[in-house]
């Protein structure tokens, strides 16, 4: 399954998030029902691995904006994702209906949970009081839940080994564009896509410094580069 092999690149990044914010570790299935770990997946406005609302994204700290979109950034988006479901579990006090608001929105998960007096997920669905996606979306992250973990009795190969995210992070104050800098530490201006993934376009806002993301060991260069450039 390519969802399991793009996986093994962000999944200990995410449960280490996901922990940090006291979200259950196997709360990552959700971006496998969500985005497949497709970091630029879009469906009817939600995008990012773990498919954020632009308003909602905000709401959760996010930069969305023509410039950048931070929900396209594994670990922005984590920590925004992270937040909200822990939000949704304090509203609710039940993870089962914290995924059914994460899907639905809070107000139809409140309203039948009122209407039917029930505060269990499984009751709610029983009487069809949730919209039917949303009474199909949690067992679906359910069940991913149960195949990751144990992926070869289900058929999968478990990944080998899991890349680490590594970078250096330098603020920048003017709008370079990433082939001036990728020429400078002699990188390859994919590569700082990768790492910088919720810039929208090959250059730096203007209207605002930038936490850029460089390759392990090219913060010494980069400073050299940079620090000629503001002289001249």
């Amino acid at each position: 399954m390519e969802s399991i092999e793009r996986s093994r690149f962000y999944i200990p990044l995410m449960i280490e998030i996901l922990e940090s914010y006291n979200v259950p570790a196997e709360l990552v299935s959700v971006v496998f029902i969500e985005s497949s770990f497709k970091g630029h997946a879009s469906h009817k406005g939600a995008v990012g691995y773990w498919q954020l609302m632009a308003p909602t994204a905000r709401s959760m700290g996010l930069r969305v904006d023509r410039w950048v979109d931070e929900r396209l950034d594994p670990i922005k988006s984590t920590k925004a994702a992270a937040k909200y479901l822990g939000s949704l579990y304090e509203q609710f006090g039940s993870w089962t209906l914290a995924l059914a608001a994460y899907n639905a929105g809070c107000g139809p998960v409140r309203s039948a949970a009122k209407k039917h007096r029930a505060k269990d997920f499984w009751e709610l669905s029983k009487r069809r009081s949730l919209p039917s996606i949303t009474r199909a979306y949690v067992p679906k992250v359910l069940a991913a839940m149960h195949i990751m973990r144990n992926l070869e009795n289900h058929g999968f190969q478990c990944p080998d080994h899991f890349p680490r995210f590594d970078y250096e992070s330098i603020w920048v104050k003017v709008p370079l564009r990433l082939q001036q800098v990728a020429r400078w530490i002699d990188v390859s201006v994919d590569e700082l896509q990768s790492l910088n993934p919720s810039l929208r376009l090959d250059r730096l806002p203007p209207d605002s410094g930038y936490a850029l993301r460089l390759p392990s060991g090219g913060r010494d260069k980069f400073d050299v580069a940079y620090n000629n450039y503001l002289r001249n």
